[in-house]
């Protein structure tokens, strides 16, 4: 999975490339470009580990070992009142591969984390071109399953997302591009779930969440309405 997501920043920048290079010979129909009203949007890319509370890597005594790069995705629908500015709501899902060494208990098969936002985001709309930055508070949820049971380590609360978007129009309405999303979780308190019992504290035993999360890769939509 790693290799994948290795690959898939420059494939991205190659087919945006090639696409927006495609559009450049239809400048009579530039004007045409709809760039208001309702827009609906993905991303399909990677995810990556930064460091926040927790650490990416570890190297104590319980655990070696690190959490690494993945898949991550994402949907968000929003309202372009004027050509420079879309408010909406998104949601972002990025995974994880915790690749740990644990010394007498089990290690994680799986990581992830969900968060929901409120999205602003201002835009420079050059001809074809939208240049623009999230800015979206929310709620993010990060979880790290264990390798036996249904037993996980959470953390949850305020997260932060900002980031850059760079889209090209290649029909009326339709874009594609590039998007870099940075995540920043804000809470403190881990949550060790062991079978029936929970328990919350905000020095985990197993400091592997929370962390704060890239995730990146293509973005296309359209405008509606």
């Amino acid at each position: 999975m790693h290799r994948t997501v290795r690959r898939t920043a420059p494939l991205a920048l190659t087919v945006l490339g090639g696409l927006a290079l495609a559009s450049v010979s239809n400048t009579a129909s530039a004007a045409d470009v709809q760039k208001r009203g309702g827009q609906i949007e993905g991303m399909i890319g990677g995810s990556g580990c930064i460091p926040g509370r927790a650490p990416c890597r570890q190297d104590g005594v319980l655990l070696q070992g690190g959490t690494r790069p993945s898949f991550g995705t994402g949907v968000a629908l929003g309202y372009r009142p004027v050509k420079w500015f879309m408010f909406g709501g998104m949601y972002r899902y990025g995974m994880f591969n915790p690749d740990y060494r644990v010394d007498g208990d089990s290690g994680y098969r799986s990581a992830a984390q969900h968060t929901f936002a409120v999205m602003f985001r201002p835009i420079l709309p050059i001809w074809r071109f939208d240049f623009g930055l999230n800015i979206a508070p929310g709620f993010g949820r990060q979880v790290f399953h264990l390798d036996h049971g249904r037993d996980r380590d959470l953390s949850q609360g305020f997260s932060f997302l900002t980031g850059p978007t760079v889209d090209v129009f290649l029909t009326r309405r339709f874009f594609l591009g590039a998007e870099v999303d940075f995540i920043f979780n804000t809470q403190r308190r881990v949550c060790q779930r062991r079978g029936d019992t929970t328990t919350c504290s905000n020095t985990p035993e197993r400091n592997v969440a929370p962390t704060h999360q890239v995730l990146f890769g293509l973005h296309l939509g359209g405008t509606f309405g």
